[in-house]
């Protein structure tokens, strides 16, 4: 089992989304979706910037069944051959499932999976540490506690730290709707645990001690990235919040409009990748790529070309 000081070493950087390809019939297109990756890797995603998240909510794990997911897991895995860090998203209502598929992830070389209470119910602490400990009865994969705030169940701050008491967890993929909490969370979480900042603006978490942030930009813009992960490591905090601001807001914007026609994380990074030129396939209901309208499309578009991003 990897300890909390090995995933400190190793989950640095920003932390990619990998999206998940569906061909024209809906079927999984591991060809494309590792394709997809390895041109990652040609642009320069190695260990030490880059960390990826297979089978995520932007690879829109909940529209998979668990062959497929293991599949992709297996795939992204093979293609990446320990390049770079991969944590797996193991997330389900069913424990079994989530059990199997951590079980799967100890042979595929992953540094942690990606794990939460079930999310259909609100929680209550004593649940969620019921389930946790009993998935980790069944395995010895490094666990990544996932407060996943937005899908209806913020789960307190004292009951993060009472889930790092579980031997399997080793990090913590972290966010708060409250500002307030989501700063008191890294500095109380960091000395028990790897902390991957996932609100989204790095430079205030990375002060604050956190040495990996989500981004939507590896999938499409990864060198824009990495110069802010640079940035924040050199300690150019302002430089590194311009360098994220000038292309970040507007692209929020442009996915704020697709976020309000249709659900699901995949197809706004699958916007963005296709305005640059890389194939995205098409998305499984309920996303419906409808919602990337003529205009947003070529919004997107206007955007990458502004900046100089291409394939």
């Amino acid at each position: 089992m990897i300890t909390v000081e090995e995933a400190r070493q190793r989950l640095r950087g920003v932390v990619c989304a990998i999206p998940t390809i569906f061909s024209e019939d809906r079927s999984v297109d591991l060809e494309t979706t590792t394709a997809n990756v390895q041109w990652l890797l040609d642009r320069g995603a190695r260990q030490g910037n880059t960390i990826f998240i297979a089978c995520g909510a932007a690879g829109e794990f909940p529209m998979m069944n668990v062959a497929e997911r293991k599949q992709v897991i297996g795939a992204i895995c093979q293609t990446v051959a320990g390049k770079v860090p991969i944590i797996a998203s193991v997330q389900s209502n069913d424990i079994r499932e989530t059990i199997e598929l951590c079980q799967f992830c100890e042979g595929q070389g992953v540094a942690g999976v990606q794990i939460a209470g079930p999310y259909y119910y609100d929680g209550r602490p004593g649940d969620v540490i019921a389930w946790l400990m009993e998935i980790a009865r069944h395995t010895q994969v490094g666990f990544l506690i996932y407060n996943h705030w937005y899908t209806g169940y913020n789960m307190p701050l004292d009951l993060m730290e009472r889930l790092l008491d579980i031997p399997n967890s080793v990090g913590v993929k972290w966010s708060s709707p409250d500002i307030s909490t989501f700063y008191a969370g890294i500095r109380r979480l960091l000395p028990r645990a790897a902390v991957i900042d996932n609100g989204l603006w790095p430079v205030v978490p990375h002060i604050l001690g956190c040495r990996a942030f989500f981004s939507w930009l590896p999938p499409f813009y990864p060198e824009r990235a990495w110069r802010v992960w640079d940035l924040l490591e050199e300690g150019h905090y302002a430089e590194a919040q311009r360098t994220l601001d000038e292309f970040m807001v507007p692209l929020g914007a442009l996915f704020a409009k697709i976020d309000a026609g249709t659900g699901g994380q995949g197809l706004l990074i699958k916007a963005a990748m296709q305005a640059m030129g890389l194939p995205v396939g098409v998305s499984r209901l309920p996303s419906r790529d409808e919602a990337v309208t003529p205009e947003i499309r070529r919004e997107m578009c206007e955007l990458m070309e502004r900046f100089g991003v291409r394939a």
